[in-house]
């Protein structure tokens, strides 16, 4: 059939109109391009940004009734994605503007860019390598809080280009995580978390003798890095961890009790005698939980200091859960995210704070009204 729009009045005009059909029923439509289907997923993806490219093939076929390849909606997301959350190379060019606006509007806050080592100086441009985060703000709000505890980790990028976020976690007041820095490097490595931990270090002004204490999963480097930036810190691993890489071996209920009585005993001679039950059931298993410190696992070797008897290194956990949408966004759309989402955290824990009743935070009233009863 042959349409075609009238040059006087603004109207169409059915000009031909074919009696007999020779041709086959096809869903396949050339004229439904990238652009076309772009525009559409950009709507989609508005409410459910996580669709996968067969979830969306699926839909299109209902919607339309037409037959696209998995390769071209694949296309057309990646199209739609940087028309929602920027190209991930261009926004590199436009970090150096992007930080020194947020000096402006948080003076005082520390970020840090490292680029790749050129040989030739005369080059006007250079290779992204890392960047640190830490808002004036934040660090004021940790330092009057007290809490000399720390909770490190990381977790890699899903983004065009590879990398990996390393985070710094404190506890407010109501042992909820408290964000205190954090930074995109190029992989999570002793390297990096020595630069990481050395400008976090300056930032909470922490000598290189500080008796501060930090809690992590044994990441790649992790251990060498606190060693060698804060040699007298204490280092805590998370028991999650490591009951995770003895269930490898050990598994069951069982061995699970055991090994949590030995990390919960508040003494030296209820760890002794916890280690001891295991040395019975299992002579090997307490021979592999030996290798480690007990003041790397166990409450009954913590200094104290840290004011916090903590095990698991949850507030890491829990944190990157939260901006598990940033980690494949551009670089400048994934630092806006994250900024964007504790801003609003911080205005939700005002709220809480408005509704609370009496000296003490919810958690600490909770804790208190159970010891008394």
């Amino acid at each position: 059939m042959h349409i075609s729009r009238q040059s006087i009045e603004d109207n169409w005009c059915v000009k031909a109109i074919p009696r007999k059909h020779d041709c086959l029923r096809s869903r396949t439509i050339g004229l439904y391009t990238m652009s076309t289907i772009a525009k559409e997923i950009e709507v989609e993806l508005q409410t459910t940004p996580n669709l996968s490219a067969k979830e969306l093939k699926a839909k299109f076929q209902q919607m339309h009734q037409v037959q696209l390849s998995e390769s071209k909606i694949r296309r057309a997301k990646t199209i739609a994605l940087q028309r929602k959350d920027g190209d991930h190379t261009k926004q590199y060019t436009h970090l150096r503007s992007y930080i020194d606006e947020l000096l402006k509007a948080n003076p005082g806050s520390t970020i840090k860019l490292d680029v790749e080592p050129c040989a030739n100086p005369n080059l006007k441009t250079r290779q992204f390598r890392r960047i640190y985060v830490c808002y004036a703000a934040l660090v004021k709000g940790f330092k009057f809080l007290g809490r000399e505890l720390l909770g490190l980790d990381g977790c890699f990028m899903k983004g065009k280009y590879p990398g990996h976020i390393l985070t710094a976690v404190g506890t407010d007041g109501n042992n909820c995580l408290y964000l205190v820095a954090f930074a995109i490097v190029e992989a999570e490595c002793t390297d990096s978390w020595k630069w990481f931990l050395d400008i976090l270090g300056d930032d909470l002004d922490l000598p290189h003798d500080a008796n501060f204490t930090f809690i992590s999963d044994r990441q790649k480097g992790l251990i060498q890095a606190v060693e060698s930036v804060f040699p007298r810190a204490e280092h805590r691993f998370c028991c999650r961890h490591i009951h995770e890489n003895l269930r490898q071996t050990w598994r069951g209920d069982l061995y699970k009790g055991l090994f949590y009585r030995a990390a919960s005993a508040t003494s030296v001679p209820y760890f002794n005698m916890a280690m001891e039950e295991i040395k019975k059931t299992n002579l090997d298993m307490f021979l592999w939980l030996s290798e480690i410190p007990a003041a790397r696992w166990s409450r009954s070797y913590f200094s104290g200091r840290a004011k916090s008897d903590m095990l698991l290194n949850n507030l890491c956990e829990s944190f990157n859960k939260q901006f598990v949408g940033a980690r494949d966004k551009p670089i400048i759309t994934c630092l806006k995210y994250i900024r964007e989402y504790w801003t609003m955290r911080i205005v939700t824990v005002k709220k809480m704070q408005a509704t609370a009743r009496g000296p003490l935070t919810p958690q600490a009233t909770k804790a208190w009204d159970e010891i008394q009863t």
